[in-house]
């Protein structure tokens, strides 16, 4: 699934790569632990938007560029102002969402492993284990909650 993952970001806007310094700062700032594979992704890719999905960038990566990318420090912050549902767990941090308010984030508690949980009006749902997976599907459309 990697591999199309990586094909799907070769053909799309990214944010360009992290360093091990920005993503511990994010870390600290959060006091959380990212999933290895996030933890990857970030490294690799920085973000990317993407077939109608963005997956959100750290503080300053892209930050002089026209804003595409959603900071995912910054939209953590701004869902516990607004109470959004699965903000009051402070492992759970937004890595996307899909237009409906619903929110996806990384259960950081799994870390180093990866779980993506669906939280929304009602819902909270773990959606996938996979990353890759999940934006790959997610571009096609095929995440339901």
């Amino acid at each position: 699934m990697k591999e199309e993952f990586d094909q799907l970001c070769a053909a799309s806007e990214t944010a360009g790569p992290c360093t091990e310094k920005q993503i511990a700062d994010a870390e600290r700032e959060l006091k959380i632990r990212f999933p290895s594979q996030y933890r990857s992704f970030l490294s690799e890719y920085g973000a990317v938007v993407t077939n109608g999905v963005e997956l959100y960038r750290l503080p300053g990566i892209g930050a002089d560029e026209m804003p595409l990318w959603q900071d995912v420090v910054k939209v953590s912050k701004q869902l516990v102002d607004w109470g959004q549902a699965g903000s009051e767990n402070q492992s759970f941090v937004p890595i996307t969402e899909d237009g409906t308010g619903v929110y996806f984030y990384l259960d950081t508690s799994s870390a180093p492993k990866t779980k993506i949980v669906a939280v929304g009006a009602g819902i909270e749902k773990t959606v996938s284990s996979d990353l890759f997976e999940f934006v790959v599907q997610m571009s096609k459309g095929q995440v339901t909650v």
